[in-house]
């Protein structure tokens, strides 16, 4: 038991001498072809002044690079709202840099304005309509409101462009939108009417009626009013605001 057990240890020690002498050989072929053999290898390569390829087109830069006994690595596209498709926006290493022959070039070229597609937006509501516009990127032009008895209030008719076109980001997209006919005018309000009269009015067709001089209610008895036209629409809708005035009566 206690002879094999010998054994084995010497056996563990002689391997891991052996395995010691190996890493040292090793260790100084490295060190020689470090000192000795890159050096002049490395130093036989002839510098090459980078050139400034940024502003030029791909293929033109491409014959530039060659010439230069450089490497193109990697083209990256982006889009870029100021350098036209096909040019490069950036290079890396640097124009001017001194660089080893075939050294490899990272170019990043511009893919030109980005373009987005014109959603479809007819037959919605303006205000959904212009989430879906504005959350693309695109911008809100002219509203034009129609009036139409076979619509409702406030849906998109037509839009222009038309959609599925490709626009720039930021584009503007114009629209008409549906309008709901008058719904009652400004002279419902007009004659002596009492103020309970006019708000009866306001109530029945969906109006706001505002006073403009309340500090005169309490002091008349059943006052009348007079539309303020200067505030007032001719044509009024639901919602509307009617602006009125309480006159003394002669």
């Amino acid at each position: 038991m206690m002879k094999e057990f010998l054994e084995q240890r010497l056996g563990i020690k002689q391997f891991s001498k052996t395995f010691a002498v190996i890493l040292l050989i090793l260790f100084l072929i490295l060190w020689l072809i470090d000192s000795c053999v890159m050096p002049p290898y490395v130093h036989s390569i002839a510098t090459i002044k980078v050139p400034n390829i940024t502003g030029l087109s791909l293929k033109k830069a491409d014959d530039i690079v060659k010439n230069s006994k450089l490497r193109v690595a990697d083209v990256r596209e982006v889009y870029n709202e100021t350098v036209p498709k096909g040019y490069i926006i950036s290079q890396l290493p640097f124009a001017g840099s001194e660089v080893r022959e075939g050294r490899r070039l990272y170019i990043t070229v511009s893919r030109g304005i980005e373009k987005i597609t014109v959603p479809y937006v007819i037959g919605k509501l303006e205000r959904v309509a212009w989430i879906d516009i504005m959350r693309l990127g695109f911008n809100i032009g002219n509203i034009e409101y129609v009036e139409r008895d076979d619509k409702p209030d406030g849906v998109v008719l037509a839009q222009y462009p038309h959609y599925g076109v490709n626009l720039p980001y930021g584009a503007t997209i114009n629209l008409i939108v549906s309008q709901a006919p008058p719904e009652a005018e400004i002279s419902l309000f007009e004659g002596d009417i009492t103020l309970q009269e006019a708000r009866n009015l306001a109530s029945q067709n969906s109006l706001i009626l505002i006073v403009i001089n309340p500090e005169l209610i309490e002091t008349l008895d059943n006052p009348v009013i007079r539309p303020d036209y200067n505030r007032t629409s001719y044509k009024l809708r639901k919602g509307d605001t009617v602006w009125v005035e309480i006159v003394p009566i002669y």
